[in-house]
């Protein structure tokens, strides 16, 4: 057997896929047989994960201030994808799933690796805390009532290359803590085949594809799926949608369908007003945030939008007004390479061959690092409700009594703004975006 120390295989050698929402993740894993390959990862029988499962299970953890850090992470991704973005086309991302994938990651992840991903999600806070956060946030989307909202995991372990190197303790905890499907088979165009069935079915068909091929390196595809389908409480009746104009952020006008209403529930600060709209439930509700800045696309205000802006929003809301409120129905779909945004948040280790520690999946420090990740999403709404779904693919590779008067507000979307689908009861953001054009 080698030796633990010395690096097992070059850059290239091994490649891994990790996966959000309808999401594939590519990591480093074991299987049941020894292959004979050179470039097969050796077992390690004393590798254990940093994160003992069992103390997460216990760990308690302080919701009201693990939501506002996650509402901070929310508002921070979003910023800097719009900034490494570059376009002012529609963006939508799905905090969570994003989330759900790299919180496998660091399930497996050390020192300074494990570090960075946590911070990334919950600042001073520890790594146990964070994954029993998590944890309780898929038990949560997947317990919602009234509304079809499901978050699922799945992995594919290369039995070819694996050979006995996974972590079984890893395997285990991601099974136990994010109910992954753990399945070990020969990689080629069926396994690429039943993983796009597979986040095809769990996205409820709004995301067909996450991955075209796998190379003869890649190792472990996880995968983490995400959809939400909900009708509104209070659905626009046929009255209540109307052709109007549309101004886009380059000042095109479009003709397109608006949904208006009359409602009570508003928000105005300095910088945006908006309302919520309820789903069926009310678990849920879609949150509209209008800039009061006119002459700027929604993508360079949510650049400028901070976590703490949006504290003070939601901090804002009222129902002494009589809201006219009005958005366009709109479908958009969006992707994107995140590698450089998570690097610019602090998240850079996992990306340097040099400095990842993954060891805690597969192999020793340095065996592992991330090389991609990639996220696609997907929204529609219209006059029954919305729909949406979100993949994240994480590309490793190995290196080894009387009426009360009110007055009257109006939120009218007719130009860009940004939105969330939002948990009605903490308001933390499960997908979030910008409308720029319809």
């Amino acid at each position: 057997m080698e030796d633990r120390n010395m690096k097992i295989c070059s850059k290239k050698d091994i490649k891994f896929i990790t996966g959000i929402m309808a999401a594939s993740v590519l990591l480093g894993g074991c299987t049941a047989n020894i292959n004979t390959n050179s470039n097969v990862l050796k077992e390690d029988p004393n590798a254990k994960t940093s994160i003992n499962l069992n103390e997460v299970t216990t760990t308690d953890f302080d919701q009201d201030e693990m939501d506002k850090l996650y509402r901070e992470y929310c508002f921070n991704i979003l910023s800097q994808t719009v900034k490494d973005y570059g376009s002012e086309d529609n963006v939508m991302i799905s905090p969570a799933s994003i989330m759900m994938a790299l919180d496998m990651v660091a399930a497996g992840a050390k020192g300074e690796s494990l570090d960075q991903l946590t911070n990334l999600f919950a600042a001073g806070k520890g790594p146990l805390t964070q994954q029993a956060y998590a944890s309780a946030l898929m038990d949560k989307i997947n317990e919602a009532e009234d509304v079809e909202f499901s978050c699922a995991n799945a992995v594919w372990a290369n039995k070819t290359l694996l050979g006995n190197a996974v972590n079984l303790d890893y395997v285990q905890y991601i099974q136990d803590t994010f109910n992954a499907d753990y399945r070990v088979q020969e990689f080629g165009d069926k396994t690429v085949n039943e993983i796009n069935g597979w986040v095809d079915d769990h996205t409820d068909h709004m995301i067909k594809e996450v991955i075209s091929e796998l190379s003869p390196e890649t190792v472990m595809v996880l995968v983490n799926a995400i959809s939400f389908d909900g009708d509104w409480a209070n659905p626009y009746e046929e009255d209540q949608v109307e052709e109007g104009e549309f101004t886009k952020y380059n000042g095109e006008v479009q003709t397109v369908k608006f949904l208006h209403e009359t409602g009570s529930s508003y928000y105005e600060t300095e910088k945006a007003t908006g309302f919520l709209k309820a789903y069926e439930g009310g678990q849920y509700g879609f949150l509209a945030i209008l800039p009061s800045d006119e002459t700027i696309s929604a993508n360079e205000f949510v650049k400028n939008f901070s976590a703490e802006d949006y504290e003070e929003f939601i901090a804002s809301q009222t129902y002494d007004y009589s809201v006219y409120t009005m958005i366009p129905e709109f479908e958009s779909d969006f992707e994107m390479e995140m590698g450089n945004t998570l690097a610019n948040l602090g998240v850079g280790d996992i990306m340097d061959g040099d400095t990842a520690d993954l060891s805690g999946i597969a192999g020793a420090p340095g065996d592992l690092f991330v090389s991609k990740v990639l996220h696609k999403t997907h929204i529609e709404v219209d006059a029954e409700g919305t729909r949406a779904a979100a993949v994240t693919a994480v590309l490793v590779d190995g290196n080894c009594a009387e009426p009360i008067q009110q007055e009257f507000r109006s939120v009218e979307c007719d130009r860009p703004f940004a939105y969330a689908i939002v948990d009605m009861s903490t308001m933390t953001p499960i997908f979030i975006g910008t409308v720029n054009a319809v």
